[in-house]
């Protein structure tokens, strides 16, 4: 096929879709948008669209005529959509079953350029910038983070394999009362050991063995440090050793950041200005931000629709975390991105929420709303023997994101079995299973399924056998069901990964690695591919589908960063 040819390919689906539109246009004269998506029953079709139903009470219609006049419609352009069948199911679906010419030149398509190279260019090279993780440094990354971190990296990888130009970035807190915290913590373990212990150790301190550890290297120095004359040199020691310990850990992941954000850049100059523009902001109960008789800033959150009023500086000038992540929302909208994506555990909802609805007000809805999307992911509760495992960070009592890759037993099980979950979801990760090297454990399963691909085309090579030698010589030789089944989920799949993108949902990827592995291991123990009773031509065939389910396999397990390994 030509390159044209392979492009009216990919997009038959848009030009279903846009079939679809012109005939409801023409024929009731409405504009609607049709989406095309699997049936809850694979049994009804290959795609189906429920834009009768959505368009019934416009139209004053019951939802099954609408649908019978769209089908009819549908049924004279079917040889040139790549449609079989086109029909009407339950209260006014419309159901589609593609041809199997169709689906066997798509899997020609895939096995020629990955699945990769059939994804849409919905970026078309615009900007986008994944902020994530964003810890304070004040410890290592624990369970939590270890979520928020694979989440945020696999959306950010999502992003760019549908052509958005992604920057990772990490905003932390390098100021304030937790740092001060931590470098009182770091001093008064610096005292026990180059002196006697005269500085007490803070009653809200951090207590994890790192800042043992730090007080050793930092007794090493030639100068001796005091308490609290010299609380900027603990501050910045322990800023240093905390953000490098929080690199490696990320690294363990493969998880790299192309800048890390620091609160103080934008201290006092952009946090002034984000005060000062609130100020000049009226309300109906007075200016957005305004002070009291204790000389502290407030905003008027309430007459943002927002629960309650917010603090944003205290009398003694110090800020707490509104006023600063709202000055880097505006600063981040500035940069000229045209995609901001914010990832957040749930405990900063709230948080969230009022930092939006101040930046509406600054920056204009229509901008924000157009421009940043807020992902919220639920906690994780670690599980071991069929029990908690118990943390708590201020305690010292807890697991570290490198600590749980080795019980883990590697990054890749790490990173697979978070995104087994919706981010909305809570999630137990069960350490049990993710040990386990059986089909019970979801990473082991799909990559075994790429390992048994990857062995079956290294017997077709010594045993000679080739893909089929050009388009279209697979005609009619792949009429299994367990065959149709995988062509018709292999061809579903550059859809899917673009709905996952446009959605930030990346555990919808894991989700169709499994039918896809479970696809194929049906084909596998249902038909002989490389002995194929039906002759050379057959196991040609066969190796063609085995060799693009392969190679779909890969681009997925690639998109989520993790390995698909050839041998297991």
């Amino acid at each position: 096929m030509s390159l044209a040819d392979d492009d009216r390919l990919i997009g038959t689906r848009s030009r279903i879709s846009a079939a679809m539109t012109g005939m409801i246009r023409e024929r009731w004269g409405i504009a609607a948008e049709v989406d095309l998506g699997p049936p809850r029953d694979a049994s009804f079709g290959d795609v189906s669209s429920q834009i009768a139903l959505s368009i019934a009470g416009q139209l004053g219609l019951p939802p099954r005529d609408i649908a019978d006049d769209m089908v009819a419609a549908l049924r004279e352009q079917s040889p040139s959509l790549g449609l079989a069948e086109v029909s009407v199911g339950g209260p006014g679906f419309v159901n589609l079953r593609f041809s199997d010419e169709y689906l066997e030149d798509f899997l020609g398509l895939l096995d020629a350029r990955g699945l990769c190279g059939c994804l849409p260019d919905v970026g078309r090279g615009r900007r986008a910038m994944v902020e994530f993780v964003s810890s304070n440094p004040t410890g290592p990354l624990t369970v939590g983070h270890c979520r928020q971190a694979v989440l945020g990296d696999t959306i950010a990888s999502l992003l760019r394999h549908v052509g958005w130009k992604v920057d990772r970035e990490y905003y932390y807190n390098d100021s304030g009362r937790q740092i001060e915290r931590l470098a009182h913590s770091l001093a008064s373990r610096y005292s026990d050991i180059v002196s006697d212990g005269s500085t007490p150790f803070p009653e809200d301190g951090y207590q994890g063995g790192y800042i043992e550890s730090w007080a050793g290297d930092l007794a090493c120095r030639t100068r001796c440090f005091r308490w609290p004359d010299d609380a900027a040199e603990f501050a910045s020691f322990a800023l240093e050793r905390a953000m490098a310990m929080i690199e490696q850990d990320l690294d363990r992941l493969g998880i790299r950041f192309d800048r890390f954000f620091r609160e103080t850049e934008l201290i006092p100059e952009k946090t002034e200005r984000a005060i000062a523009s609130m100020r000049e902001v009226a309300t109906p109960d007075g200016p957005l931000a305004y002070d009291d008789s204790e000389g502290k800033t407030w905003i008027r959150l309430t007459a943002l629709d927002r629960p309650e009023d917010r603090v944003v500086r205290r009398a003694d000038g110090r800020y707490t975390y509104r006023l600063p992540d709202i000055a880097y929302h505006l600063d981040k909208l500035q940069r000229g991105y045209d995609l901001l994506v914010d990832v957040f555990g749930s405990d900063h909802l709230d948080t969230s929420r009022d930092v939006v609805a101040c930046v509406r007000r600054l920056a204009g809805p229509g901008e924000v709303d157009r421009k940043l999307r807020v992902v919220i992911h639920q906690f994780v509760t670690l599980m071991e023997g069929g029990r908690k495992v118990r943390m708590s960070t201020r305690a010292a009592s807890y697991v570290t994101l490198g600590e749980l890759i080795d019980l883990a037993g590697s990054a890749d099980v790490t990173r697979y079995l978070f995104l087994t979950r919706r981010a909305e979801a809570h999630m137990d990760f069960d350490l049990d299973l993710a040990r386990k090297q059986s089909d019970e454990n979801p990473v082991y399963y799909v990559q075994y399924a790429h390992a048994r691909i990857s062995g079956i085309l290294r017997n077709a090579r010594e045993e000679g056998i080739g893909l089929p030698s050009a388009p279209g010589s697979v005609r009619g030789l792949l009429r299994h069901p367990r065959e149709r089944e995988l062509m018709r989920l292999l061809q579903e799949c550059p859809f899917q990964v673009e709905a996952a993108a446009a959605a930030l949902e990346p555990h919808r990827l894991t989700e169709l690695m499994a039918e896809i592995a479970s696809a194929f291991h049906g084909f596998y123990h249902s038909v002989r591919v490389l002995q194929a009773e039906e002759g050379s031509d057959t196991a040609s065939a066969r190796l063609l589908l085995t060799s693009a389910t392969g190679k779909v396999l890969r681009d997925l397990l690639g998109m989520v960063r993790v390995e698909a390994p050839e041998r297991m």
